[in-house]
């Protein structure tokens, strides 16, 4: 059975997320990126576990690396047509901040997916 998403974006089980957009920016003489200004949010969406981007690891993984493990934390960002948001900008969700680092074009049903991964402190 598919899901209706038109129904599943009108639900009341939305989630308030704050979004963090990131406007402007340049790099320096030294060639490194100097962030702009960030501009806070609302965004009403769902924050879900795992991703369907197939070449990233499904949901709390570890990944090995020289040296040891790396864990990777990512999860799948649903959220309506009307927001602005892009590669780059961050959402804070239940206190942890997530980078938004790829995004599937849904915009033919109405709303848009993004891989976001957590953010290291």
């Amino acid at each position: 059975m598919a899901m209706n998403m038109r129904r599943a974006f009108n639900a009341k089980m939305l989630t308030r997320l704050t979004l963090l957009k990131n406007q402007g920016g340049y790099f320096d003489d030294d060639n490194t990126w100097v962030k702009g200004e960030q501009k806070k949010s609302i965004v009403f969406g769902r924050v879900i576990v795992g991703n369907k981007f197939s070449q990233f690891s499904e949901g709390l993984a570890t990944v090995a690396e020289d040296g040891g493990e790396r864990y990777t934390d990512y999860r799948s960002l649903y959220v309506r047509d009307i927001y602005d948001i892009s590669i780059r900008d961050q959402i804070i969700f239940k206190g942890k901040v997530f980078n938004i680092i790829q995004q599937s074009d849904e915009t033919v049903f109405g709303f848009n997916s993004f891989l976001i991964e957590a953010k290291e402190i």
